[in-house]
Formats: C-alpha cells, sequence, structure tokens
C-alpha cells in the first residue's frame, strides 16, 4: 500500500515540474487504472490490511472509479491553456491521493482529516477555472456547508474514545451512542451526498465549476459521502434501526420534489444536478434500510451514476463550447445539426433513466427491493418516483434535440473526435460492467 502512494507522491512532482505535454498526462492515468486493475485481485473482500491502511471490495471500486473520472477529466479539458497545465496536474495528483486516504485509511481521524481537505482542491478548480463572477459565491457555500458539520462530528471523535480513536472496522461500544451523537456522526457524511434540505449547495457549485470540477463533483466526491456513512452505519446500527425512517421518509420526500422541480428548469447544468440529488437520494435509502440488497445496491448506483451523470455534464459542456450558453431554450434542434452528438444524448439519457443494461436498472431494482423488505407499501412511492425519473431524463432528451434552431448553422463549430471518445469512455463501462455483476456482489 505505501509503495503505491510513493509512487502517486513522486508522479505528481514529476508531472508538476518537468512535463508539459497534456497526452502524456492523460495517457499516465489510463495506464495507473489498468496497472491498478491487473496487479490487485478485485474479488478479495478485504486485502493489504495494515495498522493503517487496507482495501475491501467497496474501497477498491471507489478508487478506481476516481482514476477512471480523472483519466477523463483530461479528455474533457483539452482546450485549457497550456501554461496552466502544471498547476492543473498538481491539482489531479493532489485529488488521488485524497482518494487514496480516504477509501483506503483504517483510521477514523485519517479519514476525517483527508475528507475535509477534499474541499480545497475543489475550491481551487471553482475559483481558478469557474466561468462567472458568482464561482466566489458557490465556493462560499460549499465551504459553509461542509464546515458547519465538520466541527460537531470532529469533537464527537475525540470525545468517544479519549484521542485514541483509530481503528476503522470495529467499535462495537459505539452501538450505545445517543440520538446526538448518531446525528453529528452522520450529518457530515449526509450533507456531502446531499440529504434534501442541505443539497443548495451542489447546482450552485456545478453551475460555477469547469467540466473538469463537474466531472469531479458528481463522479467521485459525492461518493465520498456514501463511503463514510456505510462505515459509520456498520458501528451504529442499533440506533439506527430506531430512527433510520425519518431519514428514509425525508428523502422519498426529498424525490418526490426534486424529481418535480427538474420539469420547471433551463438550465442544463441546474438540471443534471438535481437529477444527481434524487439519484443520491436512492443511495442513502439503500444504506439506512441495513440489509445486503440496499447494501449492494447502493454500491452499484454510486458507480454507475458516477459514469452517467460525468457524462451528461460532459454532453452539457459540449453543446455549451458551441453555443455559448447551457439554456434550455437556446440547445434546441441538436438532432438537425449534430445527429450523431443527438445519438450520444439519446444513450446517456437512456442510462440515466436506467434502461437496461445500464448499471443504474440494477441499481434501482436491488434497492426497490431492500425498500419492499422494509415497508412493504412504500415501493408504490419509490415507483412513482421512478417514473418521474424516467420523465424528466426523456424531458431533456427530447428538449434539447428538437424544436426550432437558433443559432446559424455556418458560425457552429464541428464536434472533435476526442469529444466522442470522451462520451464513449464514459458509456462502455456504465453499460457493460453488467457482465461482470460478481464484481460488486
Amino acid at each position: 500500500m505505501l509503495m503505491i502512494l510513493m509512487f502517486i507522491i513522486s508522479s505528481m512532482i514529476f508531472f508538476s515540474l518537468k512535463v508539459k505535454s497534456w497526452w502524456l498526462a492523460q495517457n499516465f492515468f489510463f495506464f495507473f487504472f489498468f496497472f491498478m486493475y491487473f496487479k490487485i485481485p478485485m474479488f478479495n473482500y478485504f486485502l493489504n490490511v495494515s495498522y493503517l491502511f487496507g482495501m475491501d471490495m467497496f474501497s477498491y471500486l471507489m478508487f478506481m472509479l476516481g482514476l477512471w473520472i480523472i483519466s477523463l477529466v483530461y479528455i474533457s479539458s483539452f482546450n485549457l491553456k497550456s501554461n496552466y497545465l502544471n498547476y492543473f496536474n498538481m491539482i489531479m495528483f493532489i485529488f488521488i491521493i485524497i482518494f487514496y486516504f480516504c477509501f483506503f485509511s483504517n483510521s477514523f481521524i485519517l479519514f476525517y482529516i483527508f475528507y475535509e481537505i477534499n474541499l480545497i482542491p475543489v475550491i481551487i478548480l471553482i475559483y481558478g477555472w469557474g466561468y462567472q463572477y458568482e464561482r466566489f459565491k458557490a465556493g462560499f457555500y460549499l465551504f459553509i456547508y461542509m464546515i458547519f458539520f465538520s466541527l460537531p462530528f470532529f469533537f464527537c471523535l475525540l470525545s468517544l474514545n479519549n484521542f485514541n480513536f483509530m481503528f476503522m472496522y470495529y467499535f462495537d461500544y459505539l452501538n450505545n451512542l445517543n440520538f446526538y451523537y448518531y446525528l453529528f456522526l452522520m450529518m457530515i457524511f449526509l450533507v456531502k451526498m446531499p440529504l434534501f434540505m442541505f443539497h443548495i449547495w451542489l447546482p450552485k457549485a456545478h453551475v460555477e465549476a469547469p467540466i473538469s470540477g463537474s466531472m469531479i463533483l458528481a463522479g467521485i466526491m459525492l461518493k465520498l459521502g456514501g463511503f463514510g456513512m456505510y462505515h459509520f452505519l456498520m458501528l451504529v446500527f442499533k440506533i439506527n434501526i430506531k430512527i433510520n425512517y425519518f431519514f428514509i421518509s425525508l428523502c422519498l420526500l426529498g424525490m418526490f420534489m426534486l424529481s418535480l422541480v427538474c420539469f420547471f428548469q433551463s438550465d442544463l447544468k441546474i438540471l443534471i444536478a438535481y437529477s444527481s440529488v434524487v439519484h443520491m437520494g436512492l443511495v442513502i435509502i439503500g444504506f439506512l434500510t441495513l440489509n445486503n440488497w440496499g447494501y449492494f445496491g447502493s454500491l452499484i448506483l454510486m458507480f454507475g451514476h458516477g459514469l452517467c451523470s460525468s457524462g451528461l455534464f460532459c454532453l452539457s459542456n459540449i453543446c455549451y463550447l458551441r453555443f455559448k450558453s447551457r439554456s434550455m431554450f437556446l440547445n434546441k434542434g441538436l438532432i438537425n445539426i449534430y445527429s450523431f452528438l443527438s445519438f450520444w444524448w439519446f444513450l446517456l439519457c437512456s442510462s440515466n433513466m436506467s434502461f437496461p443494461p445500464s448499471l443504474n436498472l440494477f441499481g434501482e431494482l436491488f434497492l426497490l427491493i431492500s425498500l419492499m423488505i422494509w415497508l412493504d407499501y412504500l415501493y408504490l412511492f419509490y415507483l412513482l418516483i421512478m417514473i418521474l425519473m424516467f420523465l424528466y431524463s426523456l424531458y431533456l432528451y427530447l428538449y434539447t434535440q428538437y424544436g426550432k434552431l437558433f443559432f446559424n448553422m455556418n458560425y457552429l463549430v464541428y464536434i472533435n473526435l476526442s469529444e466522442y471518445l470522451l462520451l464513449f469512455l464514459h458509456w462502455l463501462p456504465l453499460n457493460m460492467i453488467f457482465m461482470i455483476m460478481e464484481l460488486f456482489c
């Protein structure tokens, strides 16, 4: 484990100081992904466990998802000014180091430190490569939401074990915690996912962030909250059984309301961001039901959502680069001029509405069974939400692809081959991993 960490740190120094080639940095992350894939056996539940670091199936899959998303970030950011490439490389390697410590750490304190440090490179991306002046307000929202729940979590950690709170996998006496400890320990993860009523920061951050920031936010940063929630629910499951109905009810209500809100959005990025909140609400429900169906369904949906939402943000960015607007009133009639791009809109929107054989379909079916096991008649409300998710994904596709074209075709720019490759590399694992579903189960 330490060998991999030292390799990442040395590579960061080399690429930040010496390398000024865009394609070399991009291919490094692809080769690093396949190195991790072939070097480490994927079907072991626990391996390389030591005092500080360890790896299980969940952490391995989330780290591999992070590597894949970072690799695709370089393809999507090809028009970045080369003068800032070294800084961009450094930020991407910092993300990889943070993901390494968050997903492979056995210490709650070490996990907490890097869980919060993750805010710094995200805010740098928003401030440094954002589009408008409102990016400072978006960064402020992100910072306040995270720090407000961070300090109670930190003081709870310190008080639980007299500053000796170390190992992540066994703390049986935490099952005797009261409601306030449970609330402070869980809210830091629920806000990051985010939970309904604490989700305002996410659309604002997506709107002001560059495409690289949106891909990292949707693809992997929201999954940090799910990863932490999974580990803490293993420790406080007794009190969770008594009060999980409150959070499950709030998630169901929030998913229903935000699904309706999606129909009234005119900004592509905001609509996709609200769609992410709805999908992550399903993940929260799956974890809170405390059964194997919910656990595997949440894991599958987190993996599928990371690829699908990232691909949709790439599509919105491709349209933004051509039309200089994210408004759905201006991005219309795309099928008349970019017919092959319209095909990719269809593929990713169909994956977002859980069309087979995407991972989202398997994840939502697992979560439906999990919710029926927990409380049988709730499946009717869940099915209503799934219908609304299907309808707003269909609305997104039809509204952007059909209608009157508002721009002169003589001034439009053709789609690059690299952009089609970017969309293909999002769609391929999202729809082909179903052939090795034992990877998740």
